[in-house]
């Protein structure tokens, strides 16, 4: 088994070269784009990285801890998968027991919990994977580490998964790989860092497999398209955006504008519209008029016109019918009330003489007339003739 740990001829392209890992491996996402990071094992180690295009391992490299990010621009949305050193991140796997898998799940997470009460803070992920139980407790401080390092580079991984949870699980035995500079090895019950004697030890007789070339990218691409366990679980989940920064309120404002804008132009054209209309109306009414009015040179003098030519024949509200009806009706309920003298004159307008014993009578009287929506005018104080009664001279014509 020390082959293991020792042959590198599986290894992918190393720093500095660039190459295509084809064809696309089982596992992968069609057209699935983003990027693969392996964490380095130690700080300031060399990290390695894996370019996925359209479901393909399209290129790979490495990078040290002072160097900038050698991938290029990614697209918008392009998932970022970052793996964590197998050393600091060995993961447990058993069968799923015999409860919900929830309740699974969190006792898992209680049970790691508790083990590590009185050393350094940890952090506990668990996640079911194909029926069985998958769990991995590190270090707080090493996930600290991990996410700044990513930080750095500057992207935030949609998943942390632990690098030896790429290899695929072995029904017997140990399968193993060397990715990067980080040796891998998992067995039916345990992922972990392929170290030789380790892996002997966990072997026994069992029969070892060597995963390499396209069988070692297949895997690589599976453990993006779906991690069997992200570490990026509990406190260290991914921040959900605040409501008000999920928006591009830039757009929106420039989209409301737009719409502001079309709104106000529409609005004009309907402006624009109705005047044409009513200019329009105005014209045909004016022209109606003028073919019995000549002498209406607009709308106003053709309505003094034609309400003249009504005062003179006693039709409507200015001939004398209309205004009389309405003071008669008025004075009915008031039968102090009595005329002493009426008058019609040729403006539409109706001049009469009230009498009553008292000024309340006439008052009421001419109450009833202005909430009927007749012009009502009266002298400034109801003055006593020589006989005792009240007597106002008043006039009454239609609005």
């Amino acid at each position: 088994m020390s082959s293991l740990a020792d042959d590198r001829s599986g290894v992918p392209a190393q720093a500095g070269t660039q190459g295509h890992w084809a064809p696309a491996c089982a596992g992968a996402q069609e057209g699935a784009d983003g990027l693969i990071v392996q964490l380095p094992p130690a700080p300031g180690g060399t990290a390695h990285w894996w370019r996925v295009d359209d479901g393909r391992i399209a290129h790979d490299g490495s990078f040290g801890a002072d160097d900038a990010a050698p991938w290029g621009e990614l697209e918008d949305g392009a998932r970022i998968v970052a793996l964590a050193p197998a050393a600091l991140a060995p993961v447990t796997d058993r069968p799923m027991p015999a409860m919900p898998v929830a309740q699974a799940l969190a006792a898992e997470r209680l049970d790691l919990a508790g083990q590590g009460v009185g050393s350094a803070p940890r952090h506990v992920a668990v996640a079911e994977s194909g029926g069985r139980l998958l769990a991995c407790a590190v270090a707080k401080g090493d996930m600290d580490a991990w996410l700044a390092v990513c930080a750095s580079l500057g992207f935030d991984p949609d998943a942390l998964v632990p690098a030896a949870l790429v290899l695929p699980r072995p029904a017997s035995g140990v399968s193993g790989a060397w990715l990067g500079e980080e040796p891998l090895a998992r067995t039916s019950s345990a992922a972990f860092a392929g170290e030789p004697a380790l892996i002997e030890a966990l072997a026994g007789e069992g029969e070892t497999h060597e995963i390499a070339g396209d069988a070692l990218a297949g895997a690589l691409l599976g453990a993006f398209a779906a991690p069997p366990l992200d570490l990026r679980q509990g406190a260290y989940a991914p921040r959900r955006a605040a409501w008000f920064h999920l928006p591009d309120w830039t757009k929106l404002a420039r989209m409301a504008a737009i719409a502001a804008l079309l709104w106000l132009a529409l609005m004009l054209v309907w402006i624009v519209r109705w005047n044409a209309d009513s200019s329009a109306r105005e014209a045909e009414a004016l022209a109606a008029a003028q073919s019995r009015f000549p002498a209406a040179t607009d709308l106003d003098s053709a309505e003094r016109l034609a309400s003249a030519e009504l005062a003179k024949r006693g039709l409507g509200g200015a001939g004398f019918s209309a205004p009389t009806a309405a003071l008669l009706a008025a004075m009915r309920p008031v039968p102090g009330v009595s005329l002493r003298d009426l008058g019609f004159a040729a403006d539409g307008t109706l001049r009469f003489t009230a009498s009553a014993p008292r000024a309340e009578d006439i008052n009421a009287v001419l109450l009833t007339l202005q909430q009927g929506g007749w012009k009502v005018t009266v002298p400034p104080t109801l003055a006593p003739d020589p006989t005792g009664a009240t007597v106002a001279a008043i006039t009454v014509r239609a609005p």
